[in-house]
């Protein structure tokens, strides 16, 4: 993999980030039956509030995460690779960064969740560790929701 960094979210990279978020999850629309709701997260707010992060090489963002504190664990509203750069270890190199900055803040825990219909993205999670603890449906999403409890530093 390229040299690559992790940074916070700009409001200058918000159109990035849509770009990407939009790609990565057209693919489900017709498997959901309707856009997946991150599609409709407001990530230029996301970024004022400095929960957005990028994953940028050659000054080309290829990866964000939009990460929340909770008051026991870290979660990750989104986390997606451009479609064009998936297979190619930056994904595990963003849940590195995030398992990182969970230690950092002082969490034993992150979870997150993925819509059932991703099964490649469940799949990706449960080979870095995390466990599925609970299904819900809201709104007509049925989301798997999963976490791993993390090693000390």
């Amino acid at each position: 993999m390229p040299d690559v960094q992790i940074r916070r979210a700009t409001d200058i990279d918000v159109p990035a980030i849509a770009r990407i978020v939009h790609d990565s999850f057209a693919e489900f629309i017709p498997l959901i039956g309707r856009a997946p709701t991150p599609m409709f997260d407001d990530y230029a707010a996301a970024a004022a509030q400095g929960l957005a992060w990028v994953l940028v090489e050659n000054d080309e963002i290829s990866g964000v995460a939009v990460l929340d504190a909770a008051e026991d664990h870290l979660s990750v509203r989104v986390l997606v690779i451009a479609p064009s750069r998936r297979s190619s270890g930056r994904g595990r190199h963003l849940i590195d960064f995030i398992e990182q900055e969970a230690r950092r803040r002082g969490y034993a825990e992150v979870r997150l969740q993925a819509h059932v219909t991703m099964t490649r993205s469940l799949r990706f999670y449960q080979t870095l560790g995390y466990a599925e603890y609970r299904r819900t449906e809201l709104d007509g999403y049925v989301r798997v929701a999963l976490r791993k409890r993390l090693a000390r530093a």
